[in-house]
């Protein structure tokens, strides 16, 4: 399928134009927490005054997808999310401890709920075709986007809207300390050099408009295969390897012809041993780029990667920040992005750059 345009709310300034950010925030923090837009140019201000913040940050995204893609009306709009609108449902939960199993307002049950980004969406679209949301944990957004396949498969005139969001709470950062997944505070730029156990945290909202036929475009961003697999937790990198190349061959791609690969490298030293494998030995004549030191660690981070690998895909230069090391190739006409979450959870994505 077709990548027709894509939408960005990230920890960077990636709301602001369709190419690769000018300027890169570097900030000391355990935690990347997203640079929100004017919510007013893109949502009804009516509408905000009682919007949670998750839903604000979906709907951004959408509405920046929608517009760059001239699609106001998809055949389908899909979700995907690890922790869906966690805020709000912790404010329900207090709301009926407090108040002796008692609501005092129903609008925090309303948007607690893991599809209420889907349905907003669809409510402020005025659309009533196909709409579901995927809670898969480290596959909800690759779920999404097999779903939108299948759906492009039956029809490639078809127009999908998919994404995938999440959103950072405290609470979530103080339970997950317990496990001593996070790192202390550091630069975000600094984060696969420091080589200590755990990472930092993160958060986005990506949204993409695909579709079975291109862009009127001299060239559009292709998705050529999706695949997630899970394993024991810490597995061999031979058995990582077996799963790649399983994929590869299933997709008639040889090893010889990709140019970059794209690792969700997260710092965590326990962790990053299976892609510092993969990238100094099967894939050593490669072009290789992590991106997690700019969006932080979150269940839906390959929504980042892949609005990342469709915009440095084509005639444009790898932007050094990307760079695991220096780069094998000018610009890159295919990338294979890899990403792991809890070392169990692993996901592939493959996109080419097809010149029309």
């Amino acid at each position: 399928m077709y990548i027709l345009a894509g939408g960005l709310v990230s920890p960077q300034y990636t709301h602001e134009s369709t190419g690769f950010p000018d300027r890169i925030m570097d900030v000391v923090s355990d935690r990347l927490a997203c640079i929100e837009p004017d919510y007013r140019t893109l949502i009804n201000p009516i509408l905000l005054r009682r919007m949670p913040r998750i839903l604000k940050m979906g709907l951004a995204a959408a509405q920046l997808c929608i517009k760059r893609s001239d699609c106001s009306h998809p055949d389908g709009i899909i979700v995907g999310t690890g922790l869906g609108c966690l805020d709000n449902l912790e404010k329900f939960l207090m709301d009926v401890l407090e108040n002796n199993e008692h609501v005092t307002s129903v609008l925090p049950f309303i948007n607690s709920t893991h599809n209420a980004v889907a349905a907003q969406i669809s409510m402020l679209l005025k659309n009533q075709k196909y709409n579901t949301t995927y809670c898969h944990r480290g596959f909800s957004f690759e779920t999404a986007l097999l779903d939108a396949m299948m759906l492009i498969d039956e029809d490639p005139d078809k127009k999908i809207l998919a994404g995938g969001i999440d959103e950072c709470t405290p609470d979530f950062i103080h339970l997950h300390s317990y496990l001593n997944k996070w790192k202390k505070p550091l630069n975000n730029l600094s984060l696969i050099t420091a080589k200590t156990p755990g990472t930092i945290a993160g958060e986005g909202s990506g949204f993409f408009m695909l579709s079975g036929k291109p862009a009127a475009d001299p060239g559009c961003v292709y998705v050529k295969g999706v695949y997630t697999f899970l394993t024991e937790e810490f597995p061999a990198p031979d058995e990582i390897w077996y799963q790649i190349e399983t994929f590869l061959q299933d997709h008639s791609i040889r090893v010889e012809d990709i140019e970059g690969i794209m690792l969700g490298m997260n710092g965590n030293i326990h962790a990053d041993c299976v892609y510092n494998d993969l990238s100094e030995n099967q894939f050593s004549g490669k072009t290789v780029m992590y991106y997690k030191h700019l969006c932080g660690e979150y269940y839906t981070s390959s929504a980042f990667a892949l609005w990342i690998a469709s915009v440095v895909l084509g005639n444009k230069p790898v932007p050094d920040v990307l760079k695991l090391r220096p780069a094998r190739h000018s610009n890159l006409n295919n990338i294979l992005i890899y990403n792991q979450v809890n070392t169990m959870e692993h996901s592939l994505i493959y996109l080419t750059y097809d010149r029309l």
